[in-house]
């Protein structure tokens, strides 16, 4: 029974790599979420700008005006907000449409394949790896790291230089839109916890 549970070397480094990849993933996730909640509270505040003045003169008298107001508000910010994603991503439609209509197909599965986007970086031949074994058991992960594939080559078929122009059209559109999407909902949020207090009674400092 002891003898099974003897680590072999491999089993070691396998062992440590596992645990450095949940630990690697676990902070990336914390990064993503602070980065996320620093931009709600961040965009959140552009709706204490644009009701300020409306409660001060006492335009809304309320909650229910108060988030009547806002959310119309908040559509028309986010409407300005998105304009540019939109056009980004209409000329992203625009590439690919001129390549499906020249080549009459729409097979477009070259977009982040090798003889697209995708030759511009390092790849690894990871079908024929043979897999690790822990305790005897075989595992999903790789008992050595995979032969390259692919170097990052600049080629210059029309379909690698459709897809230089439009995957990073397709990328920013989408990082831009959502960007301002999460504004979007963070606004709406705090406009809804702005109706609540705004026009709560407190007796704490009476």
């Amino acid at each position: 029974m002891i003898s099974l549970l003897k680590l072999t070397e491999n089993d070691k480094r396998i062992l440590i790599v596992v645990f450095l990849a949940i630990i690697i993933i676990f902070l990336f996730i914390g990064l993503i979420v602070s980065i996320i909640k620093r931009i709600m509270q961040r965009r959140g505040k552009a709706v204490d700008n644009y009701m300020y003045n409306i409660v001060r003169a006492k335009l809304v008298s309320k909650p229910r005006e108060f988030r009547k107001i806002a959310l119309r508000k908040n559509f028309i910010m986010f409407y300005k907000k998105i304009r540019i994603p939109f056009l980004i991503l209409i000329l992203f439609v625009i590439a690919i449409s001129q390549y499906m209509i020249i080549k009459g197909t729409t097979d477009v599965s070259f977009l982040f394949s090798k003889k697209g986007f995708g030759s511009l970086f390092f790849s690894w031949d990871w079908q024929d790896v043979e897999k690790s074994r822990i305790f005897g058991i075989t595992t999903f992960l790789p008992a050595e790291w995979p032969k390259l594939s692919n170097k990052p080559t600049f080629l210059s078929t029309y379909e690698a230089i459709t897809s230089y122009v439009a995957v990073p059209l397709l990328i920013i559109g989408l990082i831009l839109y959502l960007h301002h999407l999460v504004g979007f909902i963070a606004r709406n949020n705090r406009a809804r916890k702005l109706s609540k207090s705004v026009f709560q009674k407190n007796l704490e400092n009476v």
